[in-house]
């Protein structure tokens, strides 16, 4: 039960992320910059944020870094997915599957990363 709340956690910055890069993208929307550079920032935003919320969850965990990557980005991922099925009615094509391709390869490294780097507290040892 206790992994589960520690997920919900990481779920939870998931949606702020998610939240954040949406704010993002519809402020350089509104520069009228080219739609195709905009989708290329979404991308590398999204991939980002998949990348940071895996690498500080392998830091908090006591599990191997990849297979904590894998979990929480499967997750994501699938949140996406039903997301866009349920709200949005989009079809699933291989643009799609490539994208997610990226978030889960992304999430991953970062699970890598994660537990490879240490990140250092700002609390004080006692």
């Amino acid at each position: 039960m206790y992994k589960f709340l520690e997920y919900l956690k990481y779920l939870g910055l998931f949606f702020l992320f998610i939240l954040i890069i949406t704010i993002i993208i519809s402020l350089i929307n509104l520069t009228n910059i080219n739609t195709n550079l905009i989708s290329k920032i979404g991308i590398i935003l999204s991939a980002l944020s998949f990348f940071i919320i895996s690498a500080k969850a392998s830091n908090d965990f006591n599990e191997k870094g990849y297979l904590l990557g894998l979990k929480l980005g499967l997750i994501m991922i699938i949140i996406l997915v039903i997301t866009n099925l349920i709200i949005f009615h989009s079809s699933f094509k291989i643009d799609c599957l490539i994208y997610y391709i990226i978030l889960l390869a992304s999430s991953i490294l970062g699970g890598s990363f994660g537990k490879n780097i240490k990140i250092k507290k700002l609390i004080p040892k006692k």
